[in-house]
């Protein structure tokens, strides 16, 4: 029994670095669009549209890649010869460990060099209706797949659990 339960901890823990490693890695792509687009200084309009659109657009297609995945897992799924991942374990946690400091970091090098110059290419007004914008759209979007993908698993379950009783 203790087996059983230390084995589910750490496939919940397993569960929860994975989910945040992947997290990390589409908030660092949806960062660099960011200072990319004030690097190139492209217009206020331009970037409140187009961040939240690759926001949307980058979560939704993790989530569906994430779907197709485990379906295809599933097929051929035997409980017997299932290990725990020690590897992509190892791998997912350093992404989530190191990713969002070596982010803000590039960010904030990025930021000093835009705003470093002599004519500043945006109000501070404007820099901080881009920046709230973006950090809206991730927290929405990642809290929205989130929500999704467990309501469908739970569907997945319940579908399941009617299947194993009759």
């Amino acid at each position: 029994m203790k087996k059983q339960l230390f084995s589910l901890a750490l496939w919940m823990f397993f569960g929860f670095v994975l989910i945040n490693a992947i997290d990390s890695i589409l908030r660092f792509l949806v960062y660099s669009y960011f200072h990319f687009g004030l690097w190139k200084e492209m217009r206020v309009d331009f970037l409140l549209y187009s961040i939240p659109i690759l926001s949307v657009l980058l979560y939704l297609f993790t989530c569906i890649f994430l779907i197709k995945f485990l379906l295809k897992k599933t097929e051929n799924f035997k409980s017997k010869n299932i290990k725990f991942p020690i590897g992509i374990y190892v791998v997912s946690t350093i992404i989530a460990i190191f990713l969002s400091p070596i982010q803000y970091k590039l960010s904030n090098l990025v930021l000093a060099k835009v705003f470093s110059k002599e004519p500043e290419p945006y109000e501070n007004m404007e820099f901080i209706e881009i920046y709230g914008t973006m950090n809206f759209s991730l927290e929405t979007c990642s809290w929205v797949s989130i929500i999704m993908l467990s309501i469908y698993f739970y569907r997945i379950y319940k579908k399941s659990e009617t299947k194993a009783e009759q």
